[in-house]
């Protein structure tokens, strides 16, 4: 999938959870407002590279602190 194909998809779902507005009432604004956001999310989109599951640390090679506590402490 090239990245305006991504982009669309992605921006597809940011208007159906309401975070890009997109008012049925103005067409060419919202297709305006759209346009905007689809560059921007096209050209972050070419800047990053490909998700490789390669370069990301293991569960197994990620040690946690031995010091930590639990996040909720029980009062008595």
């Amino acid at each position: 999938m090239d990245n305006s194909q991504r982009a669309w998809e992605l921006a597809m779902v940011l208007i159906a959870n309401g975070k890009i507005s997109f008012d049925p009432a103005n067409p060419v604004g919202s297709v305006e407002i759209l346009a905007k956001h689809l560059q921007a999310m096209e050209a972050a989109l070419q800047e990053q590279p490909l998700f490789n599951p390669n370069s990301y640390p293991s569960a197994e090679r990620v040690s946690k602190p031995a010091h930590r506590r639990p996040a909720l402490a029980r009062v008595d």
